[in-house]
């Protein structure tokens, strides 16, 4: 195949591969009770992957770098069409592809799961890094200082483009202090049954920050850190989180699911509470 035609390949496949990003951007943020149609079962499951601890760098959500990978790849191509100094530079930028892809598969073994679209995501990075090479291979370009230095501009660029959400992500606005709230829920009784896989559990912890420190968790996962699965199945946890208020060993109430912060403070009666 021609360099324009794989160049030309690149681009359409860019541009899918920015569609799928963007509807896991979406996914990220959406309520819990909403899920995805890639749902398939516990272990395939876009939205247990993509909602997990894994799922956001530095606040960033992973989707989101994987929607401007394939941005930075349509720029990359469109130059190197008329610059054959920048298939290399594709090149490079496949590797760094590469590398995102083996950071989420250590993610989805740890959290036992597969997300069905992150796969497809990664299979067109895959192809478009042998295409890569094979491009590499065939073209008269070599990657030498001269013409490192020719395409540093579009390089220090790119990297910019890239870097901006961790900026944006990061800035000022102070995080709300639920110390209150959460110290008040655990001296009522209030536990919260959650998995360290459990996508629900992790933005709860997102949603109170620092705070979750006082609120009284219980690992149900097997694997999970300190697990106290005997417990769970004793309180017949079908799913995570499980919020149930206790009264001396009895359970009063309980609640699957996200619970916002309001409701959170209405189900444990702490509507007072900061």
């Amino acid at each position: 195949m021609k360099k324009e035609s794989v160049l030309r390949l690149f681009i359409v496949l860019s541009v899918v591969g920015i569609l799928i990003s963007l509807y896991l951007v979406q996914n990220h943020y959406a309520p819990p009770s909403q899920g995805s149609f890639c749902d398939l079962g516990e272990t395939l499951s876009c939205s247990l992957v993509n909602t997990s601890v894994f799922s956001e760098l530095f606040r960033v959500p992973v989707a989101l770098l994987g929607a401007l990978w394939f941005v930075s790849l349509i720029i990359l191509s469109l130059k190197a069409r008329s610059d054959e100094k920048f298939v290399p530079v594709i090149l490079g930028w496949s590797i760094i592809g590469v590398c995102s892809i083996i950071y989420f598969v250590i993610a989805e073994i740890i959290l036992q799961a597969v997300c069905p679209l992150c796969t497809a995501v990664h299979v067109l990075v895959l192809f478009v890094f042998v295409a890569s090479i094979i491009m590499y291979r065939k073209s008269k370009v070599r990657i030498t200082v001269k013409n490192i230095k020719k395409v540093m501009p579009w390089i220090v660029g790119i990297g910019i483009l890239n870097i901006i959400p961790f900026v944006l992500f990061n800035m000022g606005g102070q995080t709300e202090n639920y110390d209150g709230l959460a110290q008040c829920m655990t001296q009522k009784g209030v536990v919260m049954y959650g998995s360290f896989r459990c996508g629900v559990c992790a933005k709860t912890r997102a949603m109170f920050g620092d705070s979750f420190q006082y609120v009284k968790e219980i690992e149900c996962h097997p694997q999970g850190k300190n697990p106290q699965t005997e417990l769970c199945l004793s309180k017949k946890i079908e799913g995570t989180p499980t919020w149930i208020l206790e009264e001396n060993g009895v359970d009063i109430k309980r609640a699957v699911g996200f619970l916002s912060i309001e409701e959170l403070r209405a189900f444990s009666g702490c509507t007072n509470a900061s």
